[in-house]
């Protein structure tokens, strides 16, 4: 046995001294911790604990072998495993705090595990240390404080002690109210003041309410709701609350309305779908604080009517506020997606494209506005009618509106007209349309993003005959004292274009009023004249006989400007045939009469 003993050492010693004159130096903790430094002049091997053992290592009287070290490394770098993170079915907030608790485990051990909570529409994340009890279940108080009407969502965060870090899913749940707490009163709400007397708004309800149902009241005395049907694109009275609609509002009680629920639950803060029909769309979000949201790409601009002064339509909106309704126009069935945590994407960051550009055109009166019109051109748009255009607005009251005259029809009814960037100059037609007694009327403009510097835009005021070429960089001024329409023409391209095109728009209609002799003229029986429009007006053309009496009306009506034909086949109003002799026909206009004299014969 000593013999052998001898043997062992000697092998020992001679190793040692190989490995000596190779100036090998190994320095190595246990080895399932996966610590040491070996150093030698063939390799050299670094490694730790999340470090990196990148080969094997080899010399030519020592091998270090890479496979239980890198598996005892990844054992040990692996972040906390969280698992039964338990959260409350439904917060009752009369319940005061709620406790939740997550099981952690990680081999290097748990050096602290946090609770991060997000309440609704703010972007930071606030940090609840947990506590550690039996079995490595780790726990937290939510305190009522944070159980708002914005509701709040959460996740487990788990370091151990080498810092690795592991995230649980966020989990949010509904939360029930008592006491009136879901009110229009609370300082996310569009409406905090409520709703003043005689004005027309739109609004939704955020969360579910215990009682769906709508208090109905005559409006001559009370208030009354609308609700848009756009399968039947009629208003309809409704009777319940519909989550993720909106509703027409208005009421005549001496103090401003605040609408609040005694027992209403917030819905969970996760993305919520709105489903939208073909036409125009009432929406509302259900969420009590600020949302952006997602749309499919047969979805309009959104927008919303009124403000804390006066009525009037919005530009498009980027986020729905609480408590707010909205309108959203969908060229086929569609989905709009609300954000609660989403990133909010302005509309002037989607236009990048140099040859892309849209002009907001804006109206201002003493007691109206409306700034839900857009011109331009983007990539994917054609020049006839697809879903970038959009029909004009369901509007209660029809104010004050401007329209534009889509693929050069007579019918001037749309409020968003984008065509084409395969042309670079061209015409839209504008119409500017008022129901109201508003004696001045500021028309503007503002272009969303950026635009070509070669992009000029002109302003061709057929009433005035004038042309303004510093538009939108200057507004102009409206004297608006009727209820007829009021025309513009908006030029847009390069310079030389617009200033020539300009011109000679004006040049093609008329300056003044005028009605034309008759021909044929003796006729029998049917004889044409033509009259010409310098601008929109409300025309009556009718036939006298010779002792004044007026015998058929042919025209009565709103006419656009420029040179029109009309005829009369010798019949009065009753369609009888008139005898031989002579007629006069007699244009006016109000400010302006003509008439000429017509020779029948048979």
């Amino acid at each position: 046995m000593k013999w052998k003993l001898q043997i062992k050492i000697f092998f020992i010693l001679y190793s040692i001294n190989i490995l000596c004159s190779q100036d090998y130096k190994i320095q190595f903790a246990t080895i399932p911790t996966g610590q040491g430094l070996a150093t030698g002049d063939s390799f050299g091997v670094l490694n730790s604990i999340g470090g990196l053992l990148s080969q094997e290592s080899i010399s030519d009287s020592f091998i270090v072998g890479e496979g239980f070290l890198k598996t005892s490394q990844n054992v040990f770098s692996e972040p906390p495993l969280i698992s039964n993170f338990n959260f409350p079915n439904l917060i009752n907030k009369s319940s005061g705090s709620i406790n939740v608790d997550a099981t952690l485990f990680d081999l290097n051990g748990i050096s602290k595990a946090e609770l991060y909570l997000q309440v609704g529409g703010t972007a930071n994340e606030l940090i609840l240390t947990m506590v550690e009890g039996l079995e490595g279940k780790y726990q937290i108080t939510i305190p009522d404080s944070l159980i708002g009407v914005e509701n709040f969502r959460a996740r487990v965060i788990a370091v151990d002690n080498m810092e690795n870090i592991s995230s649980s899913e966020y989990k949010t749940v509904g939360v029930k109210f008592i006491g009136g707490e879901m009110t229009m009163a609370h300082g996310n709400s569009s409406y905090p003041e409520g709703i003043d007397k005689g004005g027309w708004r739109l609004i939704s309800w955020p969360g579910v309410p215990q009682d769906l149902s709508l208090a109905k009241s005559k409006l001559k005395e009370g208030h009354i709701f609308y609700q848009y049907n756009p399968l039947s694109e009629e208003y309809i009275i409704p009777g319940i609350i519909e989550i993720g609609s909106a509703y027409w509002f208005k009421h005549k009680y001496d103090e401003p309305v605040v609408f609040e629920e005694d027992t209403s639950s917030s819905l969970p803060l996760e993305n919520y779908k709105i489903s939208l029909k073909q036409g125009w769309n009432m929406i509302g979000s259900p969420f009590s604080f600020s949302v952006p949201f997602e749309k499919d790409s047969t979805v309009g601009d959104l927008f919303t009517f009124g403000n804390q002064d006066k009525d009037g339509w919005s530009s498009s909106q980027n986020t729905l506020e609480s408590w707010r309704g909205y309108a959203v126009y969908a060229t086929d069935t569609a989905k709009i997606t609300l954000l609660p945590f989403g990133e909010i994407e302005n509309s002037a960051e989607r236009i990048i494209a140099s040859d892309e550009w849209v002009l907001n055109l804006r109206l201002d009166s003493e007691s109206y506005f409306n700034y839900s019109t857009t011109v331009g051109r983007k990539n994917h748009a054609s020049n006839t009618l697809d879903s970038y255009d959009t029909p004009r607005l369901i509007d209660l009251n029809n104010n004050l509106s401007i329209v534009t005259n889509l693929d050069g029809l007579k019918t001037n009814s749309y409020i968003r007209d984008i065509r084409s960037t395969e042309d670079f100059n061209g015409v839209w037609d504008l119409r500017i349309e008022s129901e109201s007694d508003e004696n001045m009327i500021l028309f503007s403009g503002l272009f969303e993003g950026p635009t070509s510097k070669d992009l000029h835009v002109s302003i061709v005021d057929i009433q005035k005959r004038a042309i303004e070429y510093d538009f939108p960089g200057s507004s102009i001024e409206i004297q608006h004292k009727t209820s007829l329409s009021y025309d513009f023409k908006l030029v847009a391209g390069d310079l030389d274009y617009v200033i020539q095109k300009s011109e000679n728009i004006l040049e093609n209609i008329p300056e003044e009023y005028a009605l034309s002799q008759n021909y044929p003229n003796p006729f029998n029986p049917i004889t044409k004249m033509n009259y010409q429009l310098p601008k929109r007006s409300r025309v009556i053309i009718s036939i006298y006989n010779v002792v004044g009496q007026e015998v058929r009306t042919l025209l009565n009506e709103d006419q656009d400007y420029g040179v029109h034909s009309i005829t009369w086949n010798g019949v009065d109003q009753y369609g009888k045939a008139m005898a031989t002799g002579v007629y006069f026909a007699r244009m006016s206009t109000g400010s302006f009469s003509q008439t000429k004299k017509m020779l029948l014969l048979k």
